[in-house]
């Protein structure tokens, strides 16, 4: 009774989801029915439509992600895949926005107010959702406006200005108090980014010596092997020790040197190095991985290195920064005979590695947004080139597990990886540590990554780019 009205309404909206694979014909006939669907004025898109269905329980976040996934791994691939990606993501940025009131209800009361105009509140409704999981905050919507830069800061500030200094009318109070309350949540905003950025600053400190350390080489003519029986110095030997504070200085020398804000460079200090232990030593390869604490001021943070041969051959022997997740996966699951427990058994390592590096080739320009700029930089201090790729590296923290009657394995992995994003973003490379299982599949003998490899890769980022920032992952969809 209610479809044809429905339909007449949305045109679009829900036939899209449909069409994209997202809904099912029952979810879309339960849309049509639903009570509130005729009064709905017209829908800007499907991620609006879809949006409306999570909030009005027509559709879950875990059937809409199923829907997704299977859209996705469509064989053939589904011909509005790439459609159905970015409604879902739409989507889900609109149910932030739900629980918050910021929705077409509230944008529609600012504009009878006269706080917005109406290409404000249009390009506003593209963004927001139908309604919301609680009533419409006016105020919270206008602070909105205003901190996401929908509405120029210039503008708000001056209808602030017009509001103070109006006469009493009809309208005046309520106005009067949205603006104040708008204006309050804004100060509360730029109060919290503050301190965040204060905290960031503070870290970031220590965090570009240790980003420093990891990629470097430490050459300190550590020619131990002929004085002794391993031929690898200890990790707290007097040598190691004395090589490491040589780097601390050469490493807070070159971050100072590229610190142009004088009261940063000021307050950089170089470092101390203390609790210098062994992880473990993976006697065939005669490497020794070790962990240490690097203290800053008031401020400590666990880092790693390795010592080893320069070259397999080698007698010499050279000191390498190294991440602290991969030294303790890496050394810290040896035999009795100082080999590795886990060598991604039925792949190999070799193979696993390959096939990783392979997939992750082509996700890195989308995920960085946009590309790095190029720069060159005066260094003190020797990097080595290994790890300045984007896998940086790649160990495998426990036994693959057979899956699907044995045709995919899924691996646990700890990867360093190079975060263009942050990067740009931080104008230092920017080190993430991506943890967890990741599928391979076997295919005409070789082995390559799993259809779901990209967005599992991409999840893996996201929450490693939260963490980097003190963030938690929940908001991201599982």
């Amino acid at each position: 009774m209610t479809s044809d009205t429905a339909l007449d309404a949305h045109p679009d909206a829900f036939v899209a989801l449909l069409t994209q694979g997202l809904i099912t014909n029952a979810q879309h006939h339960a849309a049509l029915a639903h009570p509130e669907t005729p009064s709905l004025a017209p829908l800007p898109g499907p991620a609006h439509a879809l949006a409306w269905m999570r909030v009005r329980g027509l559709i879950t976040e875990a059937e809409q992600n199923a829907a997704l996934d299977k859209v996705e791994a469509a064989v053939p691939e589904h011909p509005h895949a790439d459609d159905a990606s970015l409604s879902a993501m739409h989507a889900d940025d609109m149910l932030e926005l739900v629980e918050r009131g910021i929705t077409h209800e509230a944008l529609q009361t600012l504009h009878a107010q006269g706080l917005i105009d109406t290409d404000t509140r249009d390009l506003a409704m593209e963004e927001t959702p139908v309604v919301g999981s609680v009533p419409a905050a006016v105020p919270a919507t206008l602070a909105w406006l205003v901190t996401d830069e929908l509405l120029e800061k210039e503008r708000f500030e001056a209808t602030r200005a017009q509001v103070a200094a109006e006469p009493p009318f009809a309208m005046a109070a309520e106005r009067a108090r949205t603006v104040r309350d708008a204006q309050a949540l804004i100060d509360a905003d730029a109060k919290a980014m503050k301190a965040w950025q204060s905290r960031t600053v503070r870290t970031r400190r220590v965090g570009a010596l240790k980003l420093m350390l990891g990629v470097l080489v430490i050459g300190g003519g550590l020619g131990w092997y002929l004085f002794s029986p391993t031929g690898v110095p200890a990790c707290d030997a007097a040598s190691t020790r004395k090589t490491l504070d040589s780097l601390m200085f050469r490493v807070a020398m070159d971050v100072r040197m590229r610190t142009l804000n004088p009261t940063q460079r000021a307050e950089l200090r170089t470092p101390s190095v203390s609790s210098m232990r062994e992880i473990g030593f993976r006697k065939p390869d005669r490497v020794r991985g070790c962990a240490a604490v690097m203290t800053q001021g008031d401020s400590k943070d666990e880092m790693a290195y390795t010592i080893g041969p320069v070259s397999p051959d080698s007698n010499d022997m050279v000191v390498r920064g190294a991440d602290i997740a991969i030294v303790q996966a890496r050394f810290g699951n040896l035999d009795a005979s100082g080999k590795p427990r886990y060598n991604a058994e039925p792949i190999g390592r070799a193979a696993l590695e390959k096939a990783f590096r392979e997939g992750a080739a082509p996700l890195g320009a989308s995920l960085a947004a946009f590309p790095q700029r190029a720069r060159k930089d005066l260094h003190l201090i020797e990097k080595d080139p290994e790890r300045s790729r984007e896998i940086a590296d790649i160990e495998v923290t426990g036994p693959c597990r057979a899956l699907e009657n044995q045709a995919a394995q899924a691996c646990p992995l700890v990867v360093e990886y190079n975060d263009r994003l942050l990067s740009a973003i931080g104008g230092d490379s920017s080190t993430l540590t991506l943890a967890g299982d990741f599928q391979f599949v076997q295919d005409g003998g070789a082995w390559r990554v799993s259809d779901d490899f990209a967005k599992t890769f991409a999840r893996k980022v996201a929450q490693a780019r939260l963490k980097s920032m003190g963030l938690a992952d929940s908001a991201l969809p599982q």
